[in-house]
């Protein structure tokens, strides 16, 4: 095993190596895409299309007392390309034959990138003393760099692979403090007071691959005159920030069911994607979703990897609920979903809930 010393030297010079080296590809691939784009036409598919969207995940959604508590707030700007085609690296990683892969052919692939901010603190935040038996203050600050794969089947329907890396910084440089209390400053609420006791420095680099399948298998039909169907998903992450396995389903009722994966979400960012289908007029349906996770690491309960930080006992086992809501008009998506997540600590008095609000445009 190498010793600690060693990780601390080489993490911060790979982060940043491998974040330069994916966005540059990023940026190279969807600049000749986007100036290769024909004219907007309305089409049965989402095929010609590049995506942006902006998110927002807060418990004041779902907190009628108004007080922050846990994980309080994200915040995520992406974007995601119109399909290209890959330099060989990363299309090698794009094709690699994952278990659980019906046989098919790529469709489309997709280079997207976003920027994220989340924030958690314990639940008493007037208190300056550091909380033992509560989470610790954290900021994440991290770009995202996203490889997509959709890949159709002669008779399973369609699923979608996306690899992700995370690549940020932990701690006070990523801006927790001065993000929250100035924004309750100008709102005119209370200062959180316990900032001093947070997480420390240190970079962040996670990876995670998931998959979703969408069939006409799993699709039950129709209800009272509405469509309804399943969407399937797994996910596994690696890195010093959250280590874990998991999957889950979204179940969908409506009038019109769209051939995508769901909107996406961003802590943990499980299942959905950037990706819908614009077309003129309106369109909607309802969602309830259900996943489990089983958790090897949480830097956000565990505390820093590097260095002494202030930690809880963590749960191996957090699973979440959802209901919600997604409305389409033209080229935009609109989503809201109130999540229900189970206790994440041991010493945690109850579960949490917050709401997750979500704006796509397609162009």
């Amino acid at each position: 095993m190498l010793p600690r010393t060693l990780y601390r030297s080489k993490l911060p010079s790979l982060a940043p190596s491998l974040a330069v080296a994916c966005f540059t590809s990023i940026l190279t691939v969807s600049s000749a895409v986007a100036a290769d784009q024909p004219a907007k036409l309305y089409e049965d598919t989402p095929v010609r299309w590049a995506f942006g969207s902006i998110q927002v995940e807060n418990d004041l959604f779902a907190n009628i007392a108004n007080t922050d508590r846990h994980y309080t707030n994200g915040l995520q700007a992406s974007f995601l390309s119109a399909p290209t085609e890959l330099p060989g690296l990363l299309k090698d990683i794009a094709t690699i034959r994952v278990p659980f892969a019906a046989q098919g052919s790529p469709a489309t692939h997709r280079l997207g990138i976003a920027l994220g901010h989340t924030i958690f603190t314990p639940d008493d935040t007037s208190t300056r003393a550091a909380i033992a038996d509560d989470r610790p203050y954290a900021a994440w600050l991290h770009l995202t760099l996203t490889l997509q794969t959709l890949w159709e089947t002669a008779h399973a329907g369609s699923y979608q692979d996306q690899w992700k890396i995370d690549v940020g910084v932990v701690g006070p440089a990523a801006g927790g403090r001065f993000v929250q209390n100035n924004w309750h400053k100008l709102i005119g609420a209370d200062s959180a007071n316990g900032w001093s006791n947070q997480l420390r420095n240190e970079p962040a680099l996670n990876v995670t691959f998931e998959r979703a399948w969408n069939t006409p298998e799993l699709a039950p039909g129709s209800l009272g005159g509405f469509e309804i169907d399943a969407i399937p998903y797994v996910v596994a992450a690696l890195g010093n920030v959250q280590t874990y396995a998991g999957g889950g389903a979204t179940f969908r009722i409506g009038p019109d069911l769209p051939d995508d994966f769901g909107p996406a979400r961003i802590y943990p960012g499980i299942g959905g994607s950037e990706v819908f289908t614009p077309e003129p007029g309106f369109n909607w349906y309802l969602f309830a979703g259900v996943e489990g996770r089983a958790i090897g690491r949480d830097m956000f309960l565990d505390g820093n990897l590097f260095s002494q930080s202030h930690s809880v006992d963590k749960r191996h086992f957090v699973s979440d609920l959802r209901l919600g809501a997604v409305a389409f008009w033209d080229d935009l998506r609109l989503s809201f979903a109130h999540i229900y997540r189970t206790k994440e600590f041991s010493s945690q008095t109850k579960a949490d809930q917050f709401g997750s609000l979500s704006l796509g445009v397609a162009f």
